[in-house]
């Protein structure tokens, strides 16, 4: 622990261990964001919560992720199932008829220039008759690949929406708040109308973006639902400014199997839907 808190690459900002772990099959979650990671550890069968974590990453470089490797190295086993999400910001997208990867890759390019330390990956999301297109740090791709062969990988942006449920004509907000940016996802009829990310430092800048958003969309805040996740608390005053303006307000919890977690389940529950995957 010592040696992570002096670095000031990796930050510790939250952890969780029983004091006793006993078990023999185990599910490992893994998130990656342009500026943190966070991990959650469960056993298979009971569905108990094992270990969590969740840190923030200054720069994606080797020995941030062979640090993080280092913390969660005593818990991989050989047949322990893995799922991992990928959080980049960067993210683009076409209608999958007549999808061509070059011009995927083209239109990211010009909206998010990259060079040859990161790597362009795609997705196919069917179901949303979408292609989605982002890059990530080559170094953190290619060591995820290699640590965990088996694991499952998708982009959060996917995950989002196949937790999203229904929305009718009022529309539906789901809002994720990280570190220093946050994710929304705007739905109407069932169908996507934006996805984006903000940057903030003040309650005040998150509120005006997603007033910004209503507005620009013909969503009224007296209608709308809005699902909160991440880093936020019930008595904080971003949640008291949305509260006089949003009239249909949920926090959606992680529902982790851990009566002892020290911390709110909602700052998780993106990270529990990883883990519910496998």
């Amino acid at each position: 622990m010592e040696s992570i808190e002096k670095d000031a690459n990796l930050h510790q900002l939250f952890t969780y261990e029983p004091t006793e772990v006993v078990t023999t099959e185990t599910v490992l979650a893994l998130q990656f964001g342009d500026r943190y990671a966070s991990f959650a550890l469960k056993d298979r069968q009971q569905g108990q919560l094992l270990a969590l974590g969740y840190l923030r990453i200054a720069n994606w470089g080797q020995p941030a992720f062979d640090q993080l490797m280092g913390m969660i190295d005593r818990w991989l086993t050989p047949q322990q199932g893995v799922e991992i999400a990928f959080d980049m910001e960067n993210l683009s997208m076409l209608p999958v008829a007549g999808y061509e990867e070059k011009k995927l890759q083209a239109l990211h390019q010009s909206l998010f220039p990259f060079n040859n330390t990161a790597v362009f990956k795609t997705e196919t999301m069917a179901e949303w008759q979408l292609q989605l297109g982002y890059t990530l740090p080559a170094i953190l791709l290619q060591g995820c690949l290699s640590r965990f062969p088996g694991a499952r990988v998708r982009h959060a942006f996917k995950l989002a929406l196949d937790k999203a449920g229904q929305s009718g004509a009022a529309g539906k907000l789901l809002i994720d708040i990280g570190i220093d940016t946050f994710r929304v996802l705007l739905l109407k009829n069932n169908r996507l109308q934006l996805f984006q990310n903000y940057p903030y430092a003040t309650p005040a800048d998150v509120l005006y973006y997603i007033l910004s958003v209503c507005e620009a969309q013909l969503v009224s805040p007296a209608e709308v639902s809005v699902v909160l996740t991440g880093l936020l608390e019930k008595d904080s005053a971003l949640f008291k400014e949305l509260w006089q303006y949003f009239a249909h307000i949920e926090l959606r919890e992680a529902e982790f199997m851990a009566d002892d977690l020290p911390f709110p389940q909602h700052y998780f529950t993106t990270l529990n839907d990883l883990l519910l995957c496998a």
